[in-house]
């Protein structure tokens, strides 16, 4: 929501995402000199947020919004690569697609590329020290990566906007907005994510960690489970498309701006942006982010396939 923090908050969250941001290119850049082979793994957790984020879904709230993708990176790369991997994917966002803003952005790196990786890395940590079964701890990493983000955006916007100078009624107002809708596009999310991560403990295994890989030797094929989890998508997806069959359905961005000129009546935007896509065009440049992040995905699972079969050639020739 371009221009709609006030320009103080705005340079707020960006010194409050700002050292994140130094402390994740200091492990980037540590990480690809000590472990190049790395390379291919930031770049694939990259791709998943470029995808998942540029799908607009819709929820069981009549409202819709995007995934944010972050859950796979986090368990991936990490909190602190993660917050990088973010910022690139908002920027290019705001920049190309006029969606989130310069102006937010600082807000917006602070809830997707901090709160929401750091404390589904927590989860995720503590789920490994309770030796929670691998799938069920990457279904609820995903999750508090995704909600978390959410519950974040909420209270930023309660903290700009107090509704009759209480933050908690304000706060109460845009957790109904963004986190409630975001329970079942959480879900979805991680469902997504368990998935990917069970193709590529099967196709892919040398991208993820060993305890990353989900075990081969249950009892429900690769293919089943595969079936399964379509289902559940399938299902998750058209509870929503049923009830607001027709409907066109007001994303969450304009639903909180809504939100805000209630609270404000008088309020207007101090910063309008550079560039506004018609609404013909904007499902096209989500395409467009789409596919750059599907092109990346397929060019690093092109390339582990291509790194096996040498290894297997020069293991031939000895």
């Amino acid at each position: 929501m371009e221009g709609f923090l006030d320009i103080y908050w705005c340079l707020f969250w960006y010194l409050m995402a700002a050292p994140f941001l130094v402390i994740g290119a200091i492990k980037l850049r540590k990480l690809f000199q000590e472990h190049p082979e790395m390379k291919l793994s930031v770049a694939i957790s990259g791709a998943f947020i470029f995808v998942l984020s540029s799908l607009k879904l819709p929820s069981v709230t009549g409202s819709s919004s995007h995934p944010t993708g972050t859950g796979f990176s986090t368990i991936l790369s990490g909190p602190r690569i993660t917050s990088i991997m973010a910022t690139i994917v908002l920027l290019f966002q705001a920049l190309l697609l006029a969606h989130g803003g310069i102006t937010t952005l600082g807000a917006n790196v602070f809830s997707m590329g901090v709160v929401g990786p750091f404390v589904a890395y927590g989860v995720y940590k503590l789920m490994q020290k309770a030796k929670v079964h691998v799938v069920a701890t990457i279904f609820t990493t995903a999750f508090i990566a995704d909600f978390a983000t959410y519950l974040t955006t909420s209270m930023q916007l309660a903290l700009a906007y107090p509704s009759n100078g209480s933050v908690l009624i304000s706060l109460a107002t845009f957790l109904g907005i963004f986190a409630l809708t975001q329970i079942p596009l959480a879900v979805l999310e991680a469902v997504l994510i368990v998935m990917f991560f069970d193709y590529l403990s099967r196709s892919r295994p040398e991208l993820l960690r060993p305890e990353l890989v989900i075990d081969k030797g249950k009892k429900m094929s690769w293919a089943s489970r595969m079936v399964v989890g379509g289902i559940v998508v399938v299902c998750i997806l058209l509870i929503p498309m049923l009830m607001y069959a027709g409907q066109q359905l007001e994303g969450t961005d304009s639903s909180g701006g809504n939100a805000i000129q209630n609270i404000v009546p008088d309020y207007q935007p101090w910063f309008d942006g550079f560039f506004h896509p018609s609404p013909e065009m904007e499902p096209w440049l989500f395409a467009l982010q789409a596919v750059i992040g599907i092109s990346i995905i397929g060019a690093v699972l092109y390339l582990t396939m291509r790194r096996r079969r040498k290894k297997r050639t020069e293991g031939s020739t000895e």
